[in-house]
């Protein structure tokens, strides 16, 4: 049972990092109002209304989306899903999108103030951490093997 709640989790997170790395390919940036510059000028980047981009936030993904970053992240995020899909692989995928997805939560703690998009990517990196927790036995097993043997 355990380890066919860990296949159907590992699988979900795979599809939607694949969806999330795929939707990074075209280059979209924000749109930023004269509001949202005058707001700047004032030294203000992380306010804004509930539920809307801070201007900081906008300029920094901006900046990662025009210079390649955003796809490069995209391009490991749809790498990690399909190997944690294919069975063989799945500990190299789970283990590659760990810190894909931590950045990714520590950007949206740090330069966004909307609350829905730290706790979803919150428990996508809950649930990654538990995905990776799986296999400590294994990981345990290989780090003493190496040490006997060295």
């Amino acid at each position: 049972m355990k380890k066919l709640l860990h296949t159907v989790f590992t699988i979900i997170l795979a599809i939607f990092f694949i969806y999330k790395g795929v939707e990074k390919m075209p280059i979209k940036t924000s749109e930023i109002s004269t509001e949202e510059i005058e707001q700047l000028s004032k030294g203000d980047y992380l306010n804004s209304e509930t539920g809307v981009k801070p201007i900081g936030y906008k300029i920094t993904m901006n900046t990662m989306r025009t210079s390649g970053f955003i796809q490069m992240i995209g391009i490991f995020q749809i790498l990690a899903g399909v190997l944690m899909i294919i069975p063989i692989t799945r500990i190299i995928g789970t283990f590659l999108l760990l810190p894909i997805i931590f950045n990714i939560f520590m950007m949206h703690v740090f330069f966004d103030n909307r609350i829905d998009e730290n706790i979803l990517c919150g428990t996508l990196l809950f649930i990654n951490v538990l995905l990776c927790f799986f296999y400590y036995s294994n990981i345990k097993t290989i780090i003493i093997h190496t040490k006997l043997t060295n």
